[in-house]
């Protein structure tokens, strides 16, 4: 699922006129990227779905971060977000699809000293199945 996602986001037309990039699209520990918005993926526990014995189910979190002052862009980027990846079930890349998103809330206004950012998190439920 990783690849679907990413690739939907860095694809779409929406997301790149608030400014974001695939250079500024990046997942795990990282340095702080010279472009902004930078978006921050962190996949979280794969488990067994509750239905079907090949599903399973992950939490993604996405750090939007954004230069300090205000959260605008951030707060635009993440209800974008809120409509493109539910739109996403049925695409599958190699491994496996998607068959279901399910946006769980967004964090309050955080700052992060480390990037020297100001940033908000977008958390959604995924469930797919692996393509055997």
């Amino acid at each position: 699922m990783r690849a679907v996602i990413r690739e939907a986001i860095v694809n779409d037309a929406a997301l790149i006129l608030l400014g974001v990039s695939a250079e500024g699209t990046l997942s795990g520990d990282v340095d702080t990227p010279a472009v902004t918005p930078f978006l921050n993926l962190k996949w979280g526990t794969t488990n067994p779905a509750p239905f079907g014995s090949a599903a399973q189910q992950t939490t993604l979190v996405i750090w939007v971060h954004d230069k300090p002052g205000d959260y605008d862009r951030i707060d635009s980027i993440c209800r974008r977000l809120r409509v493109l990846l539910p739109s996403l079930v049925g695409l599958q890349d190699l491994y496996d699809y998607v068959s279901q998103v399910a946006w769980t809330g967004d964090s309050l206004d955080l700052q992060d000293d480390g990037h020297r950012t100001i940033t908000r998190q977008c958390n959604f439920t995924l469930n797919g199945s692996m393509i055997a």
